[in-house]
């Protein structure tokens, strides 16, 4: 239905304003990349080395745009080269994100733009019976992994990793939730990296993006 990078995107959007959330803006660009990579290890076209670098497993068009343009910079690659380097040199090319990635939202029935503001559908798409904008089905799908302890799917624990990443789970939880959510996450990923290649590659995109977001 949408894409992590989609559904990261439309959690940075104010519910009732339709604006971005400001304490948003600058931590949402590299969490929008690490999402973009992330989808794409979930579609088994790219993962971890034994020396934690990416590799490219399948250089296939996916018929994205966000993503067949990340696919090409990768198999222009000389050599496997750390997460870090890559989030961010996709960074710099991510200018165009917010602008793309709204249209898409607004294609997909999520979203109306009026003038600067976008305007939540509702009901949603998919979802006819629900009296809701699609950000609440997200965050409730997240809180109820992290605070009901719900069984997550690989999709589901990327995009808690990268909310935690990017040091925006305020988008999610309430402010003494997010301590419990933060350490919850971590556990999660630790123990799913253990034994799932998956699990690794996403653990890695984690750390990437959380460095890239200190350093800014």
């Amino acid at each position: 239905m949408f894409t992590l990078f989609e559904e990261l995107f439309l959690l940075s959007i104010h519910e009732d304003k339709g604006t971005f959330i400001k304490s948003s803006i600058d931590r949402i660009k590299p969490g929008v990349v690490g999402a973009v990579l992330a989808e794409l290890a979930l579609l088994g076209k790219i993962q971890t080395n034994d020396n934690h670098r990416l590799r490219l497993v399948d250089n296939a068009p996916t018929g994205d745009e966000l993503l067949d343009e990340a696919l090409s910079a990768l198999k222009e690659a000389e050599k496997e080269r750390k997460w870090s380097y890559w989030v961010n040199q996709l960074n710099q090319k991510s200018e165009k994100f917010p602008k793309v990635i709204t249209n898409r939202l607004i294609e997909k029935g999520v979203v109306t733009q009026d003038d600067d503001h976008l305007l939540w559908v509702v009901p949603p798409p998919f979802h006819s019976d629900v009296q809701a904008s699609t950000k609440y089905l997200v965050n409730r799908r997240l809180r109820d992994i992290v605070l009901a302890q719900a069984d997550p799917g690989a999709r589901e624990m990327a995009l808690l990793a990268l909310l935690r990443a990017c040091g925006l789970l305020e988008l999610t939880f309430l402010r003494d939730e997010r301590r419990l959510a933060s350490r919850f996450i971590n556990k999660m990923v630790v123990s799913a990296a253990m034994t799932d290649p998956l699990a690794q590659t996403l653990q890695e995109i984690e750390t990437a993006i959380a460095i890239v977001v200190e350093d800014d």
